[in-house]
């Protein structure tokens, strides 16, 4: 019986301290904010790496409210990582991610698949997302990711190029339908 509740204490205790050294199934709800993975190595934080990430985010240039773009992670082979769309200085995600690869998954930052993560460890490599557009337009958006090459190496704050927000094709121009209006008043004062 004592042998058996050893057995236990030390299951238990080996799971925890598995679980508290890395997160295979995704980032942790407390990276949402901060982007920090939050890993451990021999019972002390891991920090990110101060050199130039390898990886880049790769996105078109522009987006159109309610509609979906493509999200392309870059660069070498890599196990975990974290994708937000967020406005330009800001911390807090925007829009919703679908159609998850092989190996990713959605999770819940502020809302229901508000951010991308790794599902598991196994190897990715150049992997495309599919961010979803909020309905009304929010103005200038940018990717935020966390990219771990392995749980001791992973890069933080890896930025997007700002992506603008795509004009209604109605008002595009402005200027140009007051102006033709304009002409058409004109047109019919003379008529009458």
């Amino acid at each position: 019986m004592a042998a058996r509740k050893l057995v236990l204490a030390l299951s238990v205790i080996v799971a925890f301290f598995s679980g508290c050294d890395g997160f295979g199934s995704g980032a942790p709800a407390g990276a949402c904010v901060t982007m920090r993975p939050g890993h451990m190595n021999a019972g002390s934080p891991v920090d990110p790496q101060n050199s130039t990430s390898p990886y880049s985010i790769v996105v078109g240039d522009k987006y159109t409210p309610g509609r979906n773009l493509s999200v392309q992670i870059v660069g070498p082979v890599f196990r975990g990582f974290l994708l937000q769309a967020r406005r330009p200085g800001m911390t807090t995600p925007i829009g919703t991610f679908s159609n998850a690869p092989a190996n990713t998954k959605t999770t819940q930052c502020t809302t229901a698949d508000s951010s991308m993560t790794h599902a598991n460890t196994n190897e990715k490599q150049n992997i495309t997302l599919t961010w979803n557009a909020p309905s009304t337009g929010v103005g200038n958006v940018q990717f935020m990711a966390t990219v771990a090459e392995q749980k001791v190496t992973y890069w933080m704050n890896i930025q997007s190029s700002q992506v603008m927000q795509a004009s209604s094709a109605i008002f595009a121009k402005p200027a140009y339908y007051v102006i033709i209006l304009c002409l058409l008043q004109s047109a019919y004062a003379v008529m009458n």
